[in-house]
């Protein structure tokens, strides 16, 4: 080919990229792929002490699409007021726990496939805030206050609100580019009332003991369930920019820390003398230390020993991990050791989750939920189960917050 020839070859090929380049730049900008952050789940980051190579690649890969399918059922069971299918009692606090779900995958609200499923659901929350600040869907809207008799409500309402409020903070930090600043503006307000109701509840007239913890709205004792997530709350709104006084914070790691067992070797339900020991509530003490930087204390090394020795092998069986009480349940126990394992890191991560991921999957329904609760708590439903083992699954990816490390 003389030169002439192979300059006008070139230059027509040269023509026919760049052509190909400016329609490919084209269609970028009009699906929005170019200039602007893709809002679908990202990938799960890497960390120092590699706690993705617990697990191989394809293991990763069933990981992800057993939450692609569990998402994607929760979204069916979406309601037309923007809540989720679960006892009422149980509202707002089931759908707060499905948005949290969602959001630990990398979905946000106002974007993506389930932008509008997550606005729709944080403005049922919002809607469920009593004039009293209290964010149940079933409660008194009489200033707060122990009651003197025990209503249907009295018992998931501190729960409701602990869990909704968590869920409006951690959702506080990424809605701002969607929503409208009246919507800015009423997530704000329903956090600031809803840590007055929290503070308050808190410094109800308890014995020396339960100094410090949350219970229900009928008693003035404390335990270490309604406790831990009234302090992720308020760490989260304090992680926010709420004021939040940090005295409170430290009365409710005290709390936590007289609920340790030096005979059990973990955290108990409560401070009575007996064995009240749980998987969820050894998670729970864990990780309310580390909420405070206290990673490594001894009574969280010795906790997470324990769950080692406590896994969850047996599906949806409390296995009597304590002979003498019978509250422990399966999938609050998964949520909360996953979370604390990832916390601990190390031999503890390293451990665990190999371990709880192949049961989890096997027994993932064909429709993408899970199991309801082999106790009481099977009243909230198979959407309240599936979300605890959707952010069991999701620990690792490190979207929220709350429970990064």
């Amino acid at each position: 080919m003389a030169l002439t020839e192979r300059y006008r070859w070139i230059r027509r090929r040269l023509g026919d990229l760049l052509r190909v380049s400016v329609c490919l730049v084209a269609w970028m900008i009009v699906s929005g792929t170019l200039f602007a952050q893709s809002r679908e789940p990202q990938q799960r980051p890497a960390t120092d002490d590699g706690p993705q190579n617990v697990l191989t690649a394809q293991e990763w890969r069933r990981v992800d699409s057993a939450a692609e399918r569990a998402l994607a059922w929760l979204a069916s069971e979406q309601q037309p007021d923007g809540s989720f299918t679960t006892d009422r009692y149980g509202q707002p606090g089931v759908t707060g726990l499905i948005t949290l779900a969602f959001l630990s995958w990398g979905h946000e609200p106002g974007s993506g496939r389930y932008g509008h499923t997550l606005e729709r659901a944080i403005d049922y929350i919002i809607s469920c805030q009593r004039v009293n600040g209290l964010i149940s869907a079933e409660g008194p809207d009489d200033p707060i206050v122990p009651i003197s008799v025990k209503y249907a409500y009295s018992v998931p309402s501190t729960y409701n609100h602990a869990i909704s409020s968590l869920t409006l903070c951690e959702v506080y930090g990424v809605s701002g580019e969607y929503s409208s600043a009246r919507t800015q503006r009423a997530i704000e307000r329903a956090i600031e009332r809803a840590i007055e109701v929290s503070l308050q509840i808190q410094r109800w007239n308890r014995s020396p003991k339960n100094a410090g913890g949350w219970r229900y709205l009928h008693t003035t004792d404390s335990d270490l369930s309604v406790a831990g997530w009234h302090l992720m709350f308020l760490r989260s709104a304090k992680n926010a920019g709420f004021e939040v006084p940090q005295a409170p914070i430290d009365n409710a790691v005290a709390f936590v820390l007289r609920c340790f067992s030096p005979e059990m070797k973990t955290f108990e339900y409560d401070v009575k003398p007996e064995d009240r020991r749980t998987r969820a509530m050894a998670g729970a003490g864990i990780m309310a230390l580390a909420h405070s930087g206290m990673h490594h204390r001894p009574e969280a090394v010795q906790a997470a020993d324990w769950i080692l020795a406590h896994g969850f092998g047996n599906y949806n069986r409390a296995d009597h991990v304590s002979p003498s009480y019978r509250g422990d349940r399966y999938h609050y126990g998964v949520f909360y050791c996953t979370q604390a394992m990832y916390q601990m890191g190390g031999r503890y991560w390293a451990e665990f989750y190999p371990r709880t991921v192949p049961v989890l999957l096997a027994n993932q329904s064909p429709d993408g939920s899970w199991q309801e609760e082999s106790n009481q708590d099977m009243r909230f439903g198979r959407t309240y189960t599936t979300a605890l083992v959707v952010l069991a699954l999701g620990a690792p990816n490190q979207f929220l917050p709350i429970f990064q490390r």
